[in-house]
């Protein structure tokens, strides 16, 4: 999955898996207030993405916690 997301006017990209993105924007972002710009991956994963970024609320960060803490549910029913 690739991301574009602006914070306080600069751009900055973040690539890997969904997981990986968000982890990534839950180390470098610690306000809200980042914007998405453009996003690419596969179904599943715009699909997921989007639907965390609707329950936030549109704020990026606090989608990232959600998903986070949802993934460490599933991993630990699952192991």
């Amino acid at each position: 999955m690739e991301l574009w997301v602006r914070v306080n006017g600069k751009v900055v990209k973040l690539q890997g898996s969904l997981k990986a993105v968000f982890d990534a924007i839950l180390a470098e972002f610690k306000e809200s207030g980042a914007q998405v710009l453009a996003f690419t991956g596969t179904k599943r994963e715009r699909r997921r993405f989007k639907r965390e970024l609707r329950e936030a609320g549109a704020d990026i960060v606090r989608a990232a916690e959600n998903y986070i803490s949802w993934h460490r549910n599933c991993k630990r029913l699952f192991s």
